[in-house]
């Protein structure tokens, strides 16, 4: 998929592929790939001249062919609001690492494309090219770091395939651990969750690793350093919850998919309704260290927890 950010909308284009073998029309195959929009909004952007396939206008019944382009321009009042702080913890020639907000994507994806960290990055830096080197979920604030060109890109990327990425986070769980742990439990799709990101600890999961240090109880929660000694989706989240003790401000690991549903559907004005006290996951990055892409020398960036017991202190305002 190409994106092109333009005034008043965001340019959306990809080539389209049948999945498995299977035709569909143009309006089935949207409601499949973006599904924030139900077939009446879908409908109306259509009537709107939003989608185009091969430059010429798409219509709802339209059977696409595997190698079409579709273009699709979608208006910017579909983009949520954002928290657009972030600020620079590290800086030199190849790499430039921020500090992030705990509602700010780290790069394009889902309903995000111009409220995004990289985006609004180059917007406020005046620079045409950063590349995303790992990403945080967009509730998730701390440390992110980018490369300023394409060789210090790939060598970072070939630092994570070989492991030598080490992070460390914080975050408040909901409940104390009494002593530190470590969970060696294997991690994979929740298969009894309706909920089709959803992850779990499973027989059926990759090797997983999770180290939980406590740090300092504030009232019935707690403040913990994690280290993730393996990299799975959603990892720290899941052993977490695991534990007994998921993230506070967790929608997806501390509700009952029923509950995330319904924040999905509703948005934050029913979250005391569910017991959640404050509007975001309390996970923050703190702490990244590899080789430097051009000496090879060990490099520690750091963002400091400020940001996450603010958003602990603010909780009640939920």
């Amino acid at each position: 998929m190409t994106i092109h950010l333009t005034d008043g909308h965001t340019e959306l284009s990809f080539q389209y592929m049948q999945v498995e073998g299977n035709s569909e029309t143009l309006l089935q195959f949207l409601l499949r790939r973006f599904r924030y929009l139900d077939e009446s909004e879908w409908r109306q952007s259509i009537r709107q001249q939003r989608l185009w396939v091969d430059n010429r206008l798409g219509r709802p019944s339209q059977r696409l062919r595997n190698h079409q382009r579709i273009t699709y321009l979608r208006p910017d009042f579909l983009e949520p609001e954002v928290d657009e702080n972030f600020e620079v913890v590290y800086e030199d020639d190849a790499l430039i690492a921020f500090n992030k907000s705990g509602n700010l994507p780290t790069s394009p994806s889902g309903k995000y494309f111009k409220h995004t960290l990289v985006n609004l990055a180059k917007q406020r830096l005046g620079r045409e090219t950063l590349l995303t080197l790992h990403r945080l979920d967009r509730e998730t604030s701390g440390v992110v770091a980018f490369a300023k060109h394409k060789a210090a890109a790939q060598k970072v990327a070939e630092y994570f395939r070989n492991r030598q990425i080490h992070k460390t986070y914080q975050a408040i769980l909901s409940k104390h651990l009494p002593e530190p742990v470590t969970v060696d439990q294997p991690i994979g799709p929740a298969l009894d969750s309706v909920i089709r990101i959803k992850q779990a600890v499973t027989p059926q999961g990759k090797p997983s690793q999770t180290h939980f240090q406590p740090l300092d109880e504030i009232g019935d929660s707690q403040l913990v350093e994690v280290r993730p000694l393996t990299g799975r989706t959603h990892q720290i989240r899941v052993h977490a919850a695991y534990l007994g003790s998921p993230i506070l401000g967790d929608k997806l690991y501390g509700l009952a998919d029923e509950g995330f549903l319904r924040w999905l559907e509703e948005g934050e004005a029913c979250l005391p309704a569910l017991g959640c006290v404050v509007c975001r996951q309390l996970l923050h990055a703190s702490e990244i260290c590899f080789p430097h892409p051009d000496t090879g020398e060990e490099i520690m960036i750091r963002a400091d927890n400020t940001r996450l017991l603010r958003d602990f202190s603010n909780g009640t305002k939920v």
